[in-house]
């Protein structure tokens, strides 16, 4: 028999899992060889703050991405987000490997709350668009109850073109409606994003010590096309 519209889609242990996902970054996993347990969301540690950042610096950067922000495979002082730090301006990685737009957007309502940007204007978000087809997810069949940092792509070829797209969208135009699009630099590496919405587009010049994410020729060329870009809109009072 199939759903009716008095049936719940949400029972009690779905919320309390997804909750545990979203508010704590923890994902909750329902094995056979271990039936519960919970392990955090990042795998590595996080770079949001790497020390260098001047605690009183009168701009702020906030980088948000997937690996090739996090720069999976280099040092930390050869990301991209540590190469815009000046005196006055500190700069914050939020990446995380093998996320979407979605988990961005997550964050970036949490820093925008956090700092109070709706009146600090002190602020750019630089958000590098990975996959389109990533998302946060749960793979109900194969796996169990397991929280996945995003979707495998096998799963999400049998989601249609259209709705990867308008999922894309959505976040897209959130962001600019109630962040401001002069206030976020929208950048990404992958040939799927349309160019029409991009400011910049990170280009492969060189490999980290994997062999396939970027090296740290890429990360300073992108850093100053970042900087390049606050010069011209004129963001910050100053020149980085």
């Amino acid at each position: 028999m199939g759903l009716t519209d008095d049936d719940s889609l949400i029972s009690d242990k779905t919320k309390s899992e997804v909750e545990l996902y979203y508010y704590e970054e923890k994902r909750f996993i329902t094995g056979h060889s271990n039936p519960t347990e919970e392990i955090q969301y990042y795998e590595n540690h996080s770079r949001i703050n790497d020390g260098s950042n001047n605690p009183n610096a009168k701009f702020q950067i906030h980088n948000f991405g997937d690996s090739w922000t996090f720069g999976w495979s280099i040092e930390q002082n050869q990301s991209y987000p540590h190469l815009l730090i000046e005196d006055d301006v500190a700069s914050y990685n939020y990446g995380a490997g093998r996320t979407g737009l979605d988990y961005s957007v997550k964050k970036i309502s949490e820093v925008y709350d956090k700092y109070n940007h709706r009146e600090n204007r002190n602020f750019v978000y630089v958000i590098t668009i990975p996959h389109l087809f990533r998302r946060m997810w749960f793979d109900l069949e194969s796996r169990g109850n397991r929280a996945r940092r995003c979707i495998d792509k096998p799963e999400a070829a049998l989601i249609t073109s259209h709705n990867h797209y308008l999922y894309f969208l959505q976040h897209y135009e959130i962001v600019n409606r109630l962040v401001g699009r002069d206030r976020v630099i929208w950048g990404s590496w992958d040939m799927e994003v349309p160019e029409d919405k991009l400011d910049l587009f990170f280009q492969l010049h060189d490999h980290g010590k994997d062999g396939r994410h970027p090296g740290p020729e890429s990360h300073q060329k992108y850093a100053n096309n970042i900087k390049q870009i606050i010069k011209e809109r004129k963001l910050f009072t100053n020149e980085i």
